[in-house]
């Protein structure tokens, strides 16, 4: 399956640990504390956590708002959470760092090149745009980390996890290009306010990537059609974008833009002017449900 997956993503979306233990690896018979293998592992180790932790007031907000929300609303709960999550990310990286040096040096520093190019072309246009911009900083990691040993169907080849706001991953070699990562892992790197439901979130995020490939060059369009990602996600986007083009008269390139913003800068008053607040909002609540993202549902919200 060469995509990203959304399952991994819609975990590290909302499941966060609050424990006060070292790492979130498990403990073996010999009480010693095993580090998960792989990312996939990391990130169920954070569900388990959360789940046997969490109060049910914070599971609530946790689930229903972004991290920049839950700053806000509760600052002690994000600081708890991030301070967790950051030590046990970093007790796995340095757990995984035999694998990461296996990484050969050419294999690296082209990589390392494409961030470079990516990071300089994104910058330039969140300038343009007047968006903030968080310059790229990504840890790149063999394939074999984004593999799930329990389900192996599960692939994944990018990963940003909130509360650990540093750095996002990607591996150094997949199938799937290493700009669209970059650039994908990038959006969602420079999200901040308003939380998203997944579908919205993913759709929004894999159609701007697919834009911004385009736009800057960085891949041909036969390149970026041959990778599916998202496809049910994105529809449910095209659908707003048909809707923003047709109210304003502008091209699907500015509609792109327009969706880009109140997605990565949280502000949703060009959305709600355009789409009306009632619609708009009757879109970010069908996202909150992967069973709601239906294109029918989608139309009906957006009055067709």
């Amino acid at each position: 399956m060469r995509r990203f997956d959304a399952r991994l993503v819609a975990l590290a979306l909302v499941l966060w640990p609050v424990l006060s233990n070292p790492v979130p690896g498990a403990v073996t018979t010999t009480g010693e504390v095993r580090q998960p293998r792989n990312i996939y592992e990391l990130v169920y180790a954070f569900n388990h956590t959360f789940r046997a932790i969490l109060n049910d007031e914070e599971m609530q907000l946790v689930s229903t708002r972004s991290p920049e929300e839950i700053r806000e609303l509760n600052p002690e709960l994000y600081q708890r959470i991030s301070q967790n999550v950051t030590g046990w990310t970093d007790e796995w990286l340095q757990s995984v760092k035999p694998a990461i040096e296996t990484i050969p040096d050419k294999r690296l520093d082209s990589a390392r090149l494409v961030g470079d190019q990516v990071d300089a072309l994104l910058r330039a246009h969140f300038e343009w745009r007047k968006w903030p911009y968080r310059r790229m900083r990504v840890v790149f990691l063999p394939p074999r980390l984004f593999l799930d040993e329990r389900k192996r169907e599960n692939l994944t080849s990018g990963m940003f996890i909130p509360f650990y706001p540093e750095v996002f991953f990607a591996s150094i070699d997949w199938p799937v290009p290493i700009e669209t990562i970059l650039v994908h892992e990038s959006l969602h790197f420079n999200k901040t306010g308003r939380r998203y439901g997944r579908p919205l979130s993913e759709g929004i995020t894999e159609v701007g990537t697919r834009y911004l490939l385009l736009k800057y060059g960085l891949l041909t369009a036969p390149a970026i059609n041959r990778v599916p990602a998202y496809e049910s996600e994105r529809k449910g986007v095209d659908l707003v974008l048909d809707e923003i083009m047709k109210r304003t008269g502008g091209s699907r390139e500015d509609a792109t833009d327009l969706f880009l913003e109140a997605y990565l800068t949280g502000h949703q008053d060009v959305m709600n002017k355009l789409l009306g607040n009632e619609t708009w909002e009757s879109v970010l609540r069908l996202s909150q449900s992967e069973r709601d993202w239906q294109t029918h549902k989608i139309k009906k919200a957006l009055g067709y």
